[in-house]
């Protein structure tokens, strides 16, 4: 008796583009620990623009789905998560304590932050988000390079990830753009 769940019956074309996302997460990962700075950050921005991307054909397509708002998060687990805290990990001039300290820090507030979400999901009929987006990780990594070129300390540079970290799980509203 075949299976009503195989995986093609759950996937179209924006969990394609969230796919991407996730494989853009991966490829910034592995661009940091070869120290390929500009390409992890490139990866993490362009991720950034897969999951712009991926609701919004979703929604005008008429193709959102639980599925597709799962895949999502998980992609960006990886994208704006795991990815950025291994960016600032492979910051070899910080102490390998802060660093590790970090990657902790920052990876359960971002599970925490993205599982509210998945429960609670927007407020005001989708006006707002409860706690930072994890995507705002991308202006983190991109501030490296402002960081780097003024010669500021990286680690005022990490302290923006614990900054993050405690906005996420925050219940400050944020208007959606």
């Amino acid at each position: 008796m075949a299976s009503n769940n195989s995986i093609t019956r759950f996937v179209r074309l924006p969990d394609l583009i969230s796919l991407g996302n996730g494989v853009l997460g991966i490829l910034s990962i592995i661009c940091s620990i070869h120290h390929y700075t500009d390409l992890a950050v490139l990866a993490i921005v362009l991720a950034g623009v897969l999951d712009f991307l991926d609701g919004r054909i979703a929604r005008r397509m008429g193709l959102a789905s639980p599925f597709g708002v799962q895949l999502d998060s998980l992609c960006d687990i990886c994208s704006f998560i795991v990815a950025p805290a291994i960016f600032a990990y492979t910051m070899d001039s910080i102490d390998v304590t802060i660093r590790i300290a970090l990657v902790i820090i920052y990876l359960i507030a971002g599970l925490l932050r993205l599982a509210r979400f998945n429960i609670t999901g927007t407020l005001d009929n989708g006006k707002y988000f409860e706690g930072m987006p994890v995507p705002f990780s991308i202006a983190i990594v991109c501030s490296y390079f402002l960081f780097t070129y003024f010669g500021l300390p990286l680690l005022i540079w990490m302290a923006l990830y614990f900054i993050h970290a405690f906005l996420m799980v925050s219940t400050l509203k944020i208007r959606k753009l």
